[in-house]
């Protein structure tokens, strides 16, 4: 019996912080989408598959609820700091996208938007591959971080108009 109360308690606990799973929820409003964007932009296939996962059709031809324009990407990388052989010791990188979103007519819900994520690692000279491994990873975070960016934007602009039609609705 000791167990179960042990789990009864954790599970208590952490429903009660407020706790939930990170999902790319759309709120049912986006059944179809489209992805437009350059053949080498890195968030593209993240973003397709994001939105399967939310449960929406990605489509690659023909119509679509919402079509998001992934305009242009740019990667940068700055030292930010130096040891004393005047040598980077630290880095910053960057990933800077550009996107829009249309609807299924074609008319733009939002203006092109830039939105940036960027993170800073050390580097090792005694461990090349570690570093090399380290800013991989950094730059999975940070096209995960513009995935869920983007989501939420797509999700502001589909549900605008709703808002602003119900809320019209009710005053004639």
């Amino acid at each position: 019996m000791g167990p179960t109360w042990l789990l009864l308690l954790a599970a208590l606990l952490v429903s009660g912080c407020g706790f939930h799973l990170r999902t790319w929820e759309l709120e049912g409003n986006v059944e179809t989408a489209k992805i437009t964007s350059n053949l080498r932009n890195p968030v593209a296939g993240p973003l397709g598959r994001a939105l399967e996962s939310a449960g929406v059709e990605v489509v690659e031809q023909g119509d679509a609820d919402v079509t998001i324009e992934l305009i242009s990407d740019r990667t940068g990388r700055r030292a930010v700091s130096v040891t004393d052989q005047a040598r980077a010791a630290e880095y910053q990188t960057t990933l800077t996208v550009v996107y829009a979103v249309r609807d299924g007519s074609g008319n733009r819900l939002s203006e092109p938007r830039s939105i940036q994520a960027n993170r800073i690692y050390t580097v090792d000279r005694d461990n090349i591959v570690g570093s090399s491994e380290e800013q991989a990873l950094l730059q999975r975070e940070m096209v995960d971080d513009l995935v869920h960016q983007i989501i939420r934007g797509v999700n502001a602009v589909v549900t605008a108009p709703a808002a602003g039609a119900a809320g019209s609705s009710g005053a004639g």
